[in-house]
């Protein structure tokens, strides 16, 4: 069957931003998707618009978040999970950042990730595929976001580890590194006087991705024609890398 035609994925982190253009690009491509997010209203609106399967989940409830992937595995099926919630609720020197904030933003962005990612494949019957969304900050680094480049950082070596424990049953697990990406959550950045214009300089490509670029990797890399790509990073970020 080409492309993800009928096949069952779950969006965790769905109604916004990177997550909603993921869901999107499924869409399009005949998936049967399901989203969660941790804004019930925003679930629904996205889950009714697109006729699909949702659940309104905080990240950051374990048991919560291991029912959404169970209940998804069976009243829909399961044979990918995207993993794109995150947050970064600070932007300010490592000295200066509250234990609780740290503690949040890992919760959502790093034990998150592993918690899905388990359910996933305690749920999963066959070979499948699951992506997690990390950054690029993950392996560059970002002045004031430490809790934030750490927990992406952590995420590059969550998939590679998953990616040899599970090979052997046909679980692929790989991970898209965003750079500076249009969304709500950059907007702020986006319209400062100062900032927006140095962080377009520091981009070989001068602009910010677009949610749907970012998108279509993740549904590249979901794509069962694409059975021998695991355990890698693919970097979508206008070429701040090569830097």
């Amino acid at each position: 069957m080409p492309g993800l035609e009928g096949l069952p994925v779950l969006v965790v982190g769905a109604t916004r931003g990177i997550g909603l253009a993921v869901v999107e690009e499924l869409v399009r491509q005949g998936a049967r998707v399901g989203v969660t997010g941790r804004d019930p209203d925003r679930v629904r609106d996205v889950a009714e618009r697109l006729g699909l399967w949702g659940m309104a989940v905080d990240a950051r409830d374990r048991g919560r978040l291991e029912e959404a992937v169970a209940r998804f595995a069976r009243e829909v099926g399961l044979y990918g999970l995207v993993y794109n919630a995150g947050t970064s609720p600070a932007f300010t020197r490592a000295d200066r950042l509250p234990l609780e904030v740290w503690d949040e933003v890992l919760a959502v962005n790093l034990t998150g990730a592993f918690v899905a990612a388990r359910a996933f494949a305690q749920a999963l019957e066959g070979p499948g595929s699951l992506v997690l969304v990390g950054s690029v900050l993950g392996f560059r680094g970002g002045a004031r976001l430490a809790a934030y480049t750490a927990s992406k950082a952590g995420l590059w070596g969550l998939a590679r580890s998953l990616a040899l424990d599970w090979g052997e049953r046909g679980i692929r697990v790989n991970l898209v590194a965003p750079g500076w990406t249009a969304t709500d959550m950059t907007e702020g950045l986006r319209n400062h006087p100062r900032l927006g214009p140095a962080i377009l300089r520091e981009i070989p490509l001068g602009r910010m991705a677009r949610p749907e670029e970012v998108a279509r990797v993740v549904a590249f890399l979901l794509e069962p024609e694409n059975a021998y790509l695991t355990g890698g990073v693919y970097a979508v970020d206008g070429g701040v890398g090569a830097r």
